[in-house]
C-alpha cells in the first residue's frame, strides 16, 4: 500500500498544508452579519462620534456607526424621531417605549419587515414598553448614511449627521461627525508566512528536539498574544462592559494559565499543542478586522491590536504543522518498526507515551 509507506514528514506537510488551506478559505468568508452590519465588530472603516447632545442626554455610538445609543435623566422625557419625523422611542420616567406605529420600527425588525402603507409620520402612536430602565440602543441608518459618499484621495472628514428629538416638547439635536480611515497595509499579514516558513525549514532538519523546542515557544508567544487580544475583545464596552464579558474573560485566562502551567512543568503532549493552536486561531480570526479596516473597535491601541492579533494567526498557524509531526512521535511506542502501516494512535496527553529515551520529556 503505497499510502502506508509515505513518509512522515511528507505526510506532516501534506495535511498542514490542508488544514491551513482550510483556514485561509475560513477567514477569506465574509463575517456574519445582521439585517444591519456586523455583530460586534472588531474594527470598522467609518466612526461616528457624538459632539452635540441636550442637556440631560448621554448619547453613544455604539460598533463604529451602526447604533446608538441614549440614556436620558430619570425625571426626563426624550422622544426620538424616526426618518419620516413621526416618533419612534419615548423615554421616560416609566422606562424606554418603542411606537409600532412607526416606520424605524419596521425598518429594525431582523429581518427587516415592509413599511404597512397606513402608516406614516400622522399616524397616531401606539407605545409598547421596551425596557422599565432608561437606557436604550438601535440601529440607526443615519449615523453611516453618508458611508456612501464617494470621497477624494486623502479625505478623512465624512461629514455631519443629526437625529431629530423632543427634550421636554422642545426640538433638539444629537449630532456629531463621520470620519473615515483607510485600511491598514496588507503587510501586516507577512509575519504569518514568515512564521510558517521557519517551521517548515525546522521540520526539515528533522530532530525531534528541535520539533518540541519550537513548539513550547510557540506555543508561550501564542497564548501571550491569545491574552492579550483575548482581554482587548472583551474589555470594549458596547456601551458598557457586561457580566457575560467579564465572565467569557475569565475563562480564557483560567485556560491561558492552565496551558502555561503545562508547558512549564514539561506537561504537554501534541493534543495540548492543538489546544493553544486552535485557542490562538480562533482570537485571531475574531479580530481579523483590526489587520483590513482603519478604526480598531477594541480596547487596545490600534497598533496593539494589531500585533496581538497577528501573532495568533501566525503562532497558531505554525504550530499546525509541529503538531503533526509531534503527533505521528507519540503514535510511535519505543522500538516501534516506524514502516507498519497502522501505527496504534496514543490519544492519552502524556509525555511518556509520547517520546521516546532520548531525554525529551
Amino acid at each position: 500500500m503505497a499510502a502506508c509507506k509515505s513518509r512522515p514528514g511528507t505526510r506532516s506537510v501534506t495535511l498542514s498544508i490542508a488544514l491551513l488551506g482550510t483556514l485561509l478559505a475560513a477567514l477569506a468568508t465574509p463575517p456574519a452579519a445582521a439585517a444591519h452590519g456586523p455583530v460586534n465588530p472588531a474594527a470598522t472603516s467609518y466612526l461616528a462620534t457624538v459632539r452635540q447632545a441636550p442637556a440631560g442626554i448621554d448619547a453613544k455610538v455604539v460598533d463604529g456607526d451602526q447604533r446608538m445609543w441614549l440614556q436620558a435623566g430619570r425625571a426626563e422625557t426624550a422622544v426620538v424621531l424616526d426618518y419620516r419625523g413621526a416618533p419612534y422611542l419615548r423615554f421616560s420616567p416609566a422606562g424606554v417605549q418603542v411606537n409600532t406605529n412607526s416606520s424605524m420600527y419596521y425598518l429594525n425588525q431582523v429581518p427587516a419587515e415592509l413599511v404597512p402603507s397606513n402608516i406614516g409620520p400622522r399616524t397616531p402612536p401606539h407605545w409598547s414598553k421596551v425596557t422599565s430602565g432608561h437606557a436604550y440602543q438601535w440601529h440607526d441608518g443615519r449615523l453611516h448614511a453618508l458611508a456612501a459618499t464617494a470621497l477624494a484621495p486623502g479625505t478623512t472628514y465624512v461629514g455631519r449627521w443629526s437625529i431629530p428629538l423632543l427634550v421636554g416638547g422642545r426640538r433638539e439635536l444629537i449630532a456629531g461627525g463621520l470620519t473615515y480611515a483607510p485600511d491598514p497595509s496588507i503587510i501586516w499579514f507577512w509575519p504569518i508566512l514568515v512564521a510558517l516558513a521557519c517551521v517548515f525549514a525546522g521540520l526539515r532538519v528533522r530532530r525531534r528536539k528541535l520539533d518540541l523546542q519550537m513548539a513550547r515557544g510557540l506555543g508561550v508567544v501564542a497564548i501571550a498574544a491569545f491574552v492579550v487580544a483575548a482581554a482587548g475583545e472583551q474589555l470594549h464596552g458596547r456601551p458598557s462592559i457586561s457580566i457575560g464579558q467579564l465572565v467569557v474573560l475569565a475563562l480564557e485566562l483560567a485556560f491561558a494559565v492552565w496551558a502555561l502551567r503545562r508547558l512549564a512543568l514539561g506537561r504537554h503532549g501534541w493534543f495540548g499543542f492543538f489546544l493553544i493552536a486552535l485557542a490562538a486561531l480562533f482570537e485571531g480570526a475574531t479580530l481579523i478586522g483590526v489587520l483590513t479596516h482603519g478604526f480598531v473597535l477594541i480596547a487596545l491601541p490600534a497598533v496593539v491590536a494589531r500585533l496581538a492579533v497577528v501573532i495568533c494567526l501566525a503562532t497558531g498557524a505554525a504550530l499546525l504543522p509541529l503538531i503533526f509531526r509531534l503527533a505521528e512521535h507519540g503514535q510511535r511506542r519505543p522500538g516501534q518498526d516506524p514502516r507498519r502501516s497502522e501505527p496504534e494512535l496514543e490519544f492519552e496527553d502524556d509525555p511518556a507515551l509520547e517520546w521516546d529515551r532520548e531525554g525529551l520529556r
